[in-house]
């Protein structure tokens, strides 16, 4: 995001006609303000697209209606709020590629529509939704329609549960798209999400000063929301602690990150652990909620991670890192890389040279 916001406000503030001169302030440790008003829709269209980073088109249903356009922006790179209407009723469809952005969609005055393949969600004060970057979408607004919207990165959600949990995890947090804001969870959730919005928009917040301060308010967003709506954990984040993992478990994960490189079987792993390759299934299955080959090849995976991030890509290719970290199959590596870390293996590659 932040590649898009320097420019942009510079871009945004010369715009006069039609609108509102946008109110943008410089960052303050890493917290930016914006606020943008416009009576065209394509002015406000290019600045929500270009601030947020996030491709797409606004479709009117009706002709000839003006629009009364306002976006507002507080908030970082990871963490941030925006408050977007436009005034009339109209479709916001989405283009963007997969990014490893979540946005939960609320919608404080007028009601909206989430559609996506094969399904319709309703948005309202009641109601938010929830969905990724890169899903095929579209979003509808009434006229009076005005939506606030949470966005958080999926990574730095996927980490957090697998701190929760004691574990690792295998690729995102698949988030339920529907989210009632009327039961105790939405309740305790809308609070939360109301003092997110208070500080990361107050003038003199800690958090602009204090880089602790911003990890644990994000940190705070991350595991309210964890906890508050339902996802692919729920279940385990809920159900009661189960005892240490036994001995033999923790044996072959040593044996595992010490030789995740090399052509490891069930059997190598069980052997070293001292136990049959059946106790061993069921021992990372109760306790690490996996097999002891999905842990391999998360343990694989985060290799690859960190080594593409650092890699000269005049010198190394993907094909060379996936080898060395003992994938074999690139296709499936490609796959599956892109599952957990929302890009392909190239372009977190490319990003090294940026990083």
């Amino acid at each position: 995001m932040t590649d898009t916001i320097a420019p942009f406000v510079d871009h945004a503030l010369a715009i006069r006609e039609g609108g509102v001169a946008p109110s943008a302030q410089p960052k303050v440790g890493g917290i930016l303000d914006f606020v943008y008003k416009s009576s065209r829709l394509d002015e406000i269209e290019d600045t929500v697209v270009n601030f947020i980073s996030s491709p797409h088109s606004l479709v009117p249903v009706t002709r000839g209606a003006r629009a009364d356009g306002s976006f507002s922006f507080h908030g970082m790179d990871d963490l941030a709020v925006f408050n977007v209407g436009y005034g009339r009723e109209l479709a916001v469809e989405y283009h963007d590629q997969p990014g490893g952005r979540l946005a939960i969609v609320m919608a404080p005055q007028g009601l909206g529509q989430l559609e996506q393949v094969g399904k319709t969600s309703l948005v309202s004060d009641r109601q938010a939704v929830v969905f990724s970057s890169g899903e095929a979408q579209a979003l509808r607004y009434s006229e009076d329609g005005n939506t606030q919207v949470l966005v958080l990165d999926h990574r730095k959600i996927a980490s957090c549960c697998a701190k929760l949990l004691g574990r690792e995890i295998a690729g995102e947090v698949a988030f339920e798209t529907e989210f009632d804001l009327t039961d105790v969870n939405g309740q305790s959730w809308m609070r939360l999400f109301h003092y997110l919005s208070s500080e990361l928009s107050a003038p003199f917040s800690l958090i602009r000063d204090i880089p602790a301060a911003r990890q644990q308010l994000e940190q705070m967003a991350i595991t309210g929301f964890l906890l508050s709506h339902r996802h692919s954990y729920t279940d385990a984040l809920l159900r009661p602690q189960q005892a240490v993992a036994p001995f033999y478990v923790k044996r072959a994960e040593a044996f595992i990150e010490a030789h995740f490189a090399a052509p490891l079987s069930l059997a190598d792993i069980a052997a070293h652990a001292g136990v049959s390759a059946r106790s061993l299934q069921n021992g990372f299955q109760n306790f690490r909620g996996m097999t002891p080959m999905a842990f391999l090849r998360s343990v694989r995976l985060q290799h690859a991670h960190r080594a593409l991030l650092v890699a000269d890509p005049a010198i190394s290719t993907v094909t060379q890192i996936a080898l060395a970290c003992g994938f074999t199959h690139l296709g499936e590596f490609g796959t599956i890389y892109r599952r957990m870390f929302g890009e392909t293996p190239g372009r977190t590659l490319q990003r090294s040279i940026r990083s």
